[in-house]
């Protein structure tokens, strides 16, 4: 009997493809900002992200994208993140990243496992900051299903935190590799701290089942 691999799934970034040091401060050692870079990874309201992200900005002028992506090298990738995705997109499946970070970084990473669809945050030509929040992240896996016909329940969607919370609604299949369980979202699979590989088997056995 053949079965229907047929599906989507999208991966947040920190905490979940990586694990450790986030991607901002991992762009913020080479330029002597980790401190000021912890401090903003504190906040939650929007209005001081927003200004936090112009003062982020305001460093990388002046340095090259080729530059910045070198630091990203020393990123740590979760356990079996690469080969997740590798059996996720053997077995048909498409795999995206969904991110609040920057996407010359998301980008970066994308190339790295062989994903083609990512969403970041952007700083525009004119220096304006095209941001991305938790909501544009399942708005946009959610645009990409329909444009896919595909229903809900062959979306899978992986995150760690709070911030993640809406793109696991967008979701038929939602799991949870964070430490601390959402209340906010019904009908979460928990695997803390997976091997991801781990994770991609337990999104197809869900389809079969």
């Amino acid at each position: 009997m053949s079965v229907d691999r047929r599906g989507l799934v999208a991966f947040d970034l920190d905490g979940t493809l990586l694990r450790g040091a986030t991607v901002c401060e991992i762009l913020a050692v080479p330029l002597g900002r980790l401190e000021e870079m912890r401090r903003f990874e504190a906040m939650t309201a929007e209005a001081d992200i927003v200004v936090a992200r112009q003062v982020m900005a305001g460093w990388y002028r002046g340095h090259d994208v080729a530059e910045l992506e070198r630091s990203l090298e020393n990123a740590t990738w979760a356990p079996g993140a690469k080969d997740a995705v590798g059996i996720l997109q053997r077995e048909g499946v498409e795999v995206v990243i969904a991110s609040i970070t920057w996407r010359f970084a998301v980008s970066w990473f994308a190339q790295q496992v062989g994903v083609r669809h990512f969403l970041g945050t952007a700083v525009l030509a004119s220096g304006a900051i095209e941001h991305v929040w938790g909501r544009d992240k399942a708005r946009w896996v959610s645009e990409l299903a329909r444009a896919r016909r595909l229903p809900r329940s062959r979306v899978a969607a992986v995150g760690d935190s709070a911030t993640d919370a809406e793109l696991l609604c967008a979701a038929g299949v939602r799991i949870f590799v964070g430490a601390s369980p959402l209340s906010s979202v019904a009908d979460v699979i928990y695997l803390p701290g997976a091997d991801l590989r781990t994770v991609a088997q337990r999104v197809l056995d869900e389809w079969v089942a």
